[in-house]
């Protein structure tokens, strides 16, 4: 009855803490302290852990007796632009787009996770876990001279995963989650109204590009399920090889879309009319292949080569209840690779510590990358220890810094028709780095 309670608990935690950050695409791997340690290398063999459930389902049949783990991670990121240009479209006279680079555009964030897993017999173990696998948020000044393209970027996700895991015999282990996850998007830019009264023939009225800015906000939510399915297998004593495969979530996002600030001629018109507003969201698959060898009795060295399916996010793209022509957002990004490798040791009974590098490809290409996210190649490094300072209690801290390549956003207006059509040209160079905080309490009864 305890350990029900217990995660129980822990379930409506993680549920009413919330929180994100964006990391290499939009996905977040900061779920688990003991695995951010190393970069994550070996999360998809280790299973010795109960937060490696959420990189390996089948991690939950290696777990003795009942566990459960509380995650909390701290990201303080930094996306500053360094240098940039912004003007109008040759057909609206090309003039500059006033402003400021907009500050800093990434927000810190905690992102919290929990996990408990029951052995039911040497065969069977079961585990929930709750997390937040995807999230981000980029936010800019009113004045920021990109505006028309991006003020806020939210993205929130909570993902409640049961697990079942079959040992048939005592070297290998299937496991299999089914991904209930919950979705919320808010999306924001300025509109330039006066570009629009001007094109519309009220210039005489005073209608001028930049000279009424408004904002349009969409927002919308949604649950769609998914699943993981994983193996561990451990060909020799000291060597556990790991593999899993996460699908894909397709979330249809429904909520509305509203328009501040249009002036009365416009506030009537079909295009800047509050109304509802959807759009199809698409969480990528992703396939990871880990190991962890343990040489001599103190060291552990560990790896994890991980592929994600990111070539589905294609584009952005609103559709309005109101007839207004859809809100598009070319992003084509390309399928990603990230390597970790790392090691542990031994210090003491009760006493690891490790450290890790990592390497994680970027998706967004530099033709079609936007200030929503600005994203590049990251290099991970990252170093912690775990303290068992009870017989059922062990505690455990990692830090990572992730340096990251300057970005470039180069956006073309091309003039009616097209999707940048009114958001004007735009030239921005970003240099970005990202700090992260994890602490993690593991119990085992």
């Amino acid at each position: 009855m305890f350990d029900r309670r217990l995660g129980a608990a822990l379930v409506a935690a993680a549920l009413a803490a919330g929180g994100e950050a964006g990391a290499s695409g939009y996905a977040l791997r900061e779920q688990s302290a003991v695995g951010q340690g190393t970069s994550f290398a070996g999360a998809t063999a280790r299973a010795d852990d109960p937060s490696f459930m959420f990189f390996n389902p089948a991690a939950v049949g290696w777990l003795q007796g009942y566990q459960a783990a509380v995650v909390g991670s701290y990201i303080r990121p930094e996306s500053t632009v360094d240098s940039g240009f912004a003007n109008r479209t040759a057909i609206l006279g090309g003039s500059p787009i006033t402003g400021q680079l907009g500050g800093d555009a990434g927000l810190n964030a905690f992102v919290p996770a929990v996990y408990t897993s029951a052995q039911l017999s040497p065969e069977w173990a079961v585990g929930l876990s709750v997390t937040s696998p995807f999230g981000l948020v980029t936010k800019y000044d009113n004045d920021f001279i990109g505006r028309y393209h991006a003020l806020t970027s939210t993205l929130r996700t909570i993902n409640v995963a049961p697990t079942i895991s079959y040992r048939p015999v005592p070297w290998l282990s299937f496991g299999a989650s089914l991904q209930v996850q919950h979705a919320y998007a808010r999306i924001s830019q300025a509109v330039d109204f006066g570009a629009a009264g001007a094109l519309a023939g009220l210039g005489p009225f005073g209608f001028a590009p930049g000279r009424f800015d408004g904002r349009g906000t969409v927002r919308g939510d949604d649950i769609a399920v998914g699943w993981t399915v994983g193996a561990v297998w451990e060909p020799a004593d000291g060597t556990r090889v790991g593999l899993s495969f996460r699908s894909a979530l397709f979330h249809k996002l429904e909520g509305d879309a509203s328009f501040q600030g249009a002036p009365g001629p416009l506030a009537a018109s079909p295009n800047f009319r509050n109304t509802d507003a959807k759009a199809k969201l698409t969480t990528p698959e992703m396939l990871s292949l880990g190991f962890a060898q343990r040489v001599g009795e103190r060291w552990t060295l560990l790896g994890d080569l991980s592929w994600t399916n990111w070539s589905r996010f294609r584009e952005l793209r609103v559709d309005f209840e109101s007839g207004r022509a859809p809100s598009v957002s070319e992003q084509n990004w390309r399928d990603t690779w990230s390597l970790a490798l790392g090691v542990e040791y031994l210090v003491a009974d009760g006493l690891r510590v490790r450290t890790g590098v990592a390497y994680d490809q970027s998706p967004a290409r530099d033709a079609y990358r936007t200030p929503r996210i600005p994203d590049s190649d990251r290099y991970w490094l990252s170093a912690g220890a775990s303290y068992q300072v009870l017989r059922n209690v062990e505690l455990t801290a990692a830090y990572t810094h992730i340096f990251a390549d300057d970005a470039k956003v180069r956006l073309r207006d091309r003039g009616p028709g097209t999707t940048e059509f009114l958001r004007g040209n735009l030239d921005l160079n970003y240099s970005a780095s990202v700090d992260i905080f994890a602490v993690q309490a593991r119990l085992m009864f």
